[in-house]
């Protein structure tokens, strides 16, 4: 019998529907007789009392205040506190946000490989996390160290193993606020000086929106998109802008910090995973083909 359980953030209920059905499509791809599954809905909206869910089946949930001190982060740590709080320690750890289901696409065959590798990863006893990788078009050196990848966290699993490794999926306020200038000036950007360029380039061209350099962007990072609200900084938009640069930079440490835990980083689904199996069977079959005709020549000149 394996414990699972949800955590879901949400900043108010206006997506709750969508994303809860979207979490019972995994509960279903990986729940076995005699498992338990149970759901905290952490809402960052909210600031006091609880309430009971009974939506889509879950026997358990209840619906609670959040803290949005770092956004998803540190609603999603309110949420795991919770869970600890009823004596609980679950095994296996889901993570989601309210864009889930809202800036995703879950096709029938996507959730169910999702949910059924968080079955398969129940009994690994290591330290492992599971959701979408992306990788850097070269690696960058981070606040905590270098990275060539790292977990997208609209939606992710870890285990028991991982988390009290962790303790919090967030890296600590204080931390973030020594990267991230607290307050607007027109000459300088949001990251402190001392944050590696490199590392600091590739989280500013997702949020920090330039028309002039949208086309060279999307060539020299290799992405098609961007965060929703992505626009030029300015004093009126400099509190929100800061706030979701915490958490993009709370997204690439958690990765960073799960290495360092000796965490195997897992991706079921993602089409970057399909496009390095077919190039590596192709360069398989290259260098094969190579070292044939090699030792051929090898034994015509012996």
């Amino acid at each position: 019998m394996t414990h699972y359980a949800f955590v879901h953030l949400e900043f108010g209920n206006a997506r709750r529907e969508p994303s809860i059905e979207l979490l019972a499509r995994f509960r279903e791809a990986f729940a076995r007789p005699g498992d338990r599954v149970g759901l905290v809905i952490v809402d960052n909206a909210r600031t006091d009392g609880e309430e009971t869910y009974t939506g889509f089946g879950f026997e358990t949930a209840r619906v609670i205040p959040g803290d949005n001190s770092n956004r998803e982060f540190s609603g999603w740590d309110a949420g795991v506190a919770a869970v600890l709080a009823h004596s609980e320690e679950p095994e296996v750890w889901i993570f989601t946000n309210d864009t889930v289901a809202r800036h995703q696409g879950w096709s029938p065959q996507r959730a169910a490989r999702f949910g059924q590798e968080i079955e398969r990863l129940s009994t690994h006893a290591g330290p492992w996390i599971l959701g979408e990788v992306n990788d850097y078009v070269r690696s960058v050196n981070t606040p905590l160290g270098p990275q060539l990848e790292y977990i997208v966290t609209y939606g992710f699993a870890m285990n028991n193993t991982l988390r009290k490794g962790l303790v919090t999926l967030s890296p600590g306020n204080e931390f973030l606020d020594s990267l991230v200038h607290d307050s607007f000036e027109p000459a300088r950007k949001l990251f402190r000086d001392h944050v590696d360029p490199g590392y600091a380039e590739t989280r500013l061209v997702f949020m920090v929106a330039d028309p002039t350099q949208m086309e060279e962007n999307k060539r020299k990072f290799k992405w098609r998109g961007g965060w929703y609200k992505a626009s030029p900084l300015s004093a009126e938009n400099f509190a929100d802008m800061r706030m979701k640069l915490r958490c993009v930079v709370s997204e690439t440490l958690l990765s960073v910090r799960a290495r360092q835990l000796g965490a195997d980083i897992r991706s079921p689904y993602d089409a970057r995973n399909g496009r390095q199996r077919v190039r590596k069977t192709l360069q398989f079959f290259a260098d094969k083909l190579w070292e044939r005709r090699f030792m051929r020549r090898l034994k015509r000149s012996g």
